[in-house]
Formats: structure tokens, C-alpha cells, sequence
């Protein structure tokens, strides 16, 4: 049995976010009139990989398997706390199957353009797996794509892509997200982070799984040269339901990029 896949919120309002009709003809899935219709079409029998050790080297990196994600109710508070309504680009890294970015897209249409980065191999084909059954997407090893004209002179794109985002920071300065997930645990012998940081825009907001600033100030303490820590937290003690915790929720941390 898969996730359930609703834009129910806490105080029991229903999320409106995309007319029956335009997901069915944007898509071109028959049969799936809901936002949750859809996500159970194309995810219901991909379940989530298995936990693997943390901190552990992928494609010579390293980085944590340790497997979770943030359920849709958990999605639609994070949100709505990091400005969605006002946004137009969101980066998902660590994005797994791809389950928050496409439901996103789906959920926020105003987000034109968002982005999934996965280094795990065996995830990004979880993900591949999922979109090859939207017939409008394009599928390579190393890529998925959507892109969709919902109106005259309007498109939108939902890309993901096998890589590690650290070797992406050019791309990043492209896309100039005004949310970026950091769904994805830290290795603090990794200084690429820094960098990553600095490409974000100011006022750009994070959700991060891990403290960004404790590890910015064990980063200072043994290189001056980074800077002060850019960015100020809000949403102190919010906590977002995932499959790991779906009733008490964990307590991702929110950053804005200081301008």
C-alpha cells in the first residue's frame, strides 16, 4: 500500500492548486482527476529504497543513505512557510524518487521551473521508473524532463538529474531558486557545501535536515577566509511530517539568504 497522497492541510481546508482538466491534458494521464490520483498513478507501487549505511561513498563522494521522506501534508507546511505562492524555481537535493518536486509541481503552479538532484544511482532510477509513466516525459540515464505550455507564452519544466550538486554550482547560479530542500545529512569534512551556500541568491529560503549554521561555524573555526554564516533562521521549532516520523513530525530547519 502506498503513501497517501493528499493536499489535506491541518485545519481540514482543502489545497485547490490545479484544475481536474489541466492535469489530465498538460499530463496526459487519462483517468486521474485529482492531484492525488496522480501521484498514486505514478507512484503507488515504487516504494522507497531500503536505509543504507551513513555516511557511506557514492559515485566517490560521501554522503548519507539514510532513506526518508517528507510526507505531502509535511510538503504542503514547508511550503507555505518558505513562500511558494511567491516563487517561481525550487531545488530539491537529495530528491530520491522525486515524489516533493513532483508533487510541487503539481500542487503550485505558479513554480515554473522546478529541479530534482540525486546522487544515488539506484534512487534516480526509482525516479526514472515513476515519470517514464507520464507519456510527456523525456527520460535519458542521466535526466528526466517535463515540460509543459499550460497557456500561450507560459511553460513550465520539472527536471531531475543524476549528478552530485556540488559539481552543478553554475547551474544552481542559473536557476536562481527562491527555495531550495536540503533533504540530504552533511558530511563535515565536506567544504564543496560552502560553496553551494554562496551560489544561492539573498533572500533565497532552505529547509534543511541538518543545523547549516553549526556547520558553517565548525567550518569557520578552521577557515577564516569563508565569511560569516549568510543567512538567518526562521520557523524555529516547526516540525513536518515524513515517513520516518508521520505523527510527531521532524523538525527540519528553516534559512533565509541574507541580502
Amino acid at each position: 500500500m502506498g503513501l497517501c497522497w493528499c493536499s489535506q492541510v491541518d485545519d481540514g481546508s482543502k489545497r485547490v492548486v490545479m484544475p481536474a482538466k489541466d492535469i489530465h491534458l498538460n499530463l496526459e494521464i487519462k483517468g486521474c482527476s485529482t492531484v492525488e490520483d496522480v501521484m498514486r498513478f505514478v507512484y503507488d507501487d515504487i516504494e522507497m529504497p531500503k536505509p543504507g549505511k551513513s555516511h557511506m561513498r557514492v559515485n566517490g563522494v560521501c554522503t548519507s543513505l539514510l532513506y526518508g521522506e517528507i510526507l505531502p501534508e509535511g510538503i504542503v507546511k514547508a511550503m507555505d512557510l518558505l513562500g511558494a505562492n511567491h516563487a517561481t524555481s525550487l531545488l530539491d537535493v537529495g530528491s530520491g524518487r522525486g515524489t516533493l518536486a513532483f508533487f510541487a509541481f503539481l500542487c503550485y503552479p505558479q513554480i515554473t521551473q522546478v529541479t530534482g538532484v540525486e546522487i544515488s544511482e539506484a534512487r534516480f532510477s526509482l525516479c526514472s521508473k515513476a515519470m517514464k509513466r507520464i507519456p510527456c516525459a523525456e527520460v535519458s540515464k542521466n535526466c528526466v524532463s517535463i515540460s509543459l505550455t499550460p497557456e500561450p507564452g507560459k511553460t513550465r519544466s520539472l527536471t531531475f538529474y543524476k549528478q552530485n550538486i556540488m559539481k552543478m554550482l553554475d547551474h544552481v547560479k542559473k536557476l536562481s531558486p527562491e527555495i531550495v530542500i536540503f533533504d540530504v545529512e552533511i558530511n563535515f569534512g565536506d567544504r564543496t557545501l560552502i560553496g553551494f551556500l554562496k551560489a544561492l541568491k539573498p533572500g533565497c529560503c532552505v529547509l534543511s535536515y541538518e543545523d547549516l549554521s553549526a556547520w558553517w561555524e565548525k567550518s569557520l573555526a578552521a577557515d577564516e577566509t569563508i565569511g560569516n554564516f549568510p543567512f538567518t533562521q526562521f520557523g524555529m521549532g516547526n516540525t513536518y511530517q515524513t515517513s520516518w516520523a508521520p505523527n510527531a513530525g521532524y523538525k527540519f530547519m528553516a534559512w533565509r539568504k541574507k541580502c
